[in-house]
Formats: C-alpha cells, sequence, structure tokens
C-alpha cells in the first residue's frame, strides 16, 4: 500500500453471478513464452525497484519534486505488470477483465456492507481496543478538508494502481490451481516485498515506520490477512476489481485518518486475523470462489 509519511496510510451468493472467462494467452505461433504470472511479477518488481531505488540512492527525501516523481513513477509498476500480461490474453478475457474494473452492479448491497467492514473495521477496533487499554494513539496530524480529500484521492489511486494486479491478475491465476486461501496468502508475499525500497526511502510513510521495527514487522504481516479478505470480497462480488481498489482506498483513509501506533497496530492485526478465521470457517477455505464459478444464485 503506497502511502505517504503523513498519511496513516455467511458470504452471500450474488444474484445472476456469471461464469469467470478464464485466462488464456492469445496465439504465439508455437513459441514458448514464461507463465503470466512469472512475467507479471517480472515487469511489476523490474518496474518498480529499479525506479525507486534510483530514489533511495539519490539519498534526497520523497518530498522533494524529482523524488515526488520517481515515487508516483515507480508506483505504477503494478499497473504496468498488469498491461503487459493482459493484452497477450484472448480478447474475451480482456473483455472481462475491463468489464471486472468498473461495473458497480458486480456489487450487490451487502458486498458494499462488507468492503465498509474490510476498510473501516480493523483500524477501527486497533484504536478503540489501545484506547481501552489506556494507551490511545495520538494524531500527529491535523484533519483538515484538504487533506481529507487529498488521503481519499492518494488512496483510490493506489487502489486502480496496484489491485488489478494483485487480486484482479496475480489472485486468478494462482486459484485456477491451488485452493482460493492459499492462492490469497501467497499473493500477499510479493504485495508486501514489493514495498521494501520504501522503507529506504525518506518521507515515505515506510521510512517513518522504521526498518526492522515493531511495526515495520506488522505492516508486512498485516498484508497476508488483508489480501485473504481482499480475495474474499473479488470471489463473492463475481470477480470484481472495482470492490479490491476501492477495499484498498478505504483501508488506506481509514489508516490514515485515524491515528495508529504499534499498539493499536498489534489489535488491528488480531481484528484483522480474526475476520480472516471467520471469512475461511464460512467459506470452508474456497473464499467465495465456488460461488463465482457456478454462474448461479445459491
Amino acid at each position: 500500500m503506497l502511502r505517504l509519511r503523513w498519511m496513516r496510510m455467511h458470504p452471500l451468493v450474488p444474484a445472476g453471478a456469471m461464469t469467470p472467462v478464464a485466462p488464456r494467452r492469445a496465439s504465439t505461433g508455437g513459441r514458448r513464452r514464461m507463465p503470466a504470472l512469472a512475467r507479471y511479477l517480472l515487469v511489476t518488481f523490474g518496474w518498480t525497484w529499479t525506479v525507486w531505488w534510483i530514489a533511495v540512492f539519490a539519498g534526497r527525501s520523497q518530498v522533494d519534486l524529482p523524488l515526488s516523481l520517481l515515487f508516483v513513477t515507480g508506483g505504477l509498476g503494478p499497473a504496468v505488470g498488469t498491461f503487459f500480461v493482459v493484452r497477450t490474453m484472448d480478447p474475451a478475457f480482456r473483455r472481462e477483465f475491463v468489464r471486472r474494473l468498473w461495473d458497480p452492479r458486480r456489487i450487490s448491497a451487502s458486498w458494499w456492507l462488507a468492503l465498509a467492514a474490510v476498510s473501516v473495521v480493523p483500524a477501527l477496533a486497533g484504536y478503540l481496543a489501545a484506547a481501552a487499554a489506556g494507551h490511545p494513539p495520538i494524531a500527529t496530524t491535523a484533519i483538515t478538508p484538504g487533506a481529507v480529500a487529498f488521503t481519499i484521492g492518494f488512496g483510490l489511486a493506489a487502489g486502480a494502481v496496484e489491485e488489478p494486479g494483485w487480486r484482479g491478475l496475480a489472485l486468478d491465476l494462482l486459484q485456477i490451481r491451488i485452493s482460493p486461501a492459499l492462492a490469497a496468502i501467497l499473493v500477499g508475499i510479493p504485495w508486501a516485498l514489493w514495498h521494501l525500497p520504501l522503507f529506504f526511502l525518506e518521507g515515505t510513510y515506510q521510512h517513518a515506520l522504521g526498518l526492522g521495527s515493531a511495526r515495520f514487522w506488522m505492516f508486512n504481516l498485516f498484508l497476508l490477512p488483508l489480501s485473504v479478505l481482499y480475495a474474499w470480497l473479488c470471489n463473492g462480488s463475481r470477480g470484481s476489481i472495482l470492490i479490491a481498489i476501492l477495499a484498498h482506498a478505504g483501508t488506506n483513509v481509514a489508516g490514515s485518518l485515524i491515528p495508529q501506533d504499534t499498539l493499536s497496530d498489534a489489535f488491528r492485526m488480531i481484528v484483522t486475523l480474526l475476520g480472516v478465521i471467520v471469512v475461511v470457517w464460512l467459506t470452508r477455505g474456497d473464499l467465495g470462489r465456488a460461488c463465482q464459478e457456478s454462474g448461479s444464485p445459491g
């Protein structure tokens, strides 16, 4: 999840579910091609890490204009990787992928509620639990209308750049081979690793956490159960990528506007893990994938 330093940064079966289009590559004239997931990761990490490590070794702050441009450019890596892979798929897959990106009709009312819960409840519960323990996190920045608007805009941009690749492409490529729960966890690992250069780039949210600190480990470990919840949202809403984009944005916004510290981060992790346990138990590890594949109401 991209954030600036001052930012904190019974599943229901939807009616009329559609049968997903399996990702198939367009004809390559008999030539062997690197697996799609490997190509996505290679392009994503190659693009992002090249640009961000350049910014790190430039030895200046992310708030400086040249470094800000590198920060933004490097963050486009997942979108670039997604483009390079999706363009090689067959036309039916490409059309369905685009529909999954923007069509809100895939998201029923119950899944809008689930989206709100996944986005807000962990951060809010973490704050309240820390406050109940006598150590409420202290806000370090003033919440102004301008700051709120910027936080929402930045969160939406981060979600739009990252989620088509992580949940829209990588998750689906893994789910056709292994269980959805395991696929979601495996997607969470490179998702967390992708952020690594930001811990070395002064001025970023990750740099402020401190490399190797307790919050460093909680940030990275938090992305694993969060990846499972995002996968559940996607699968339950007929493969919607839009819901993952909004969940990513909502998580960033909640984490930015609700004060956080080490203790609240720990409680947030516990709440998220409890959510994953409930979701995995209710779906028997399927995360709603069977509902998406059945093409019919439950």
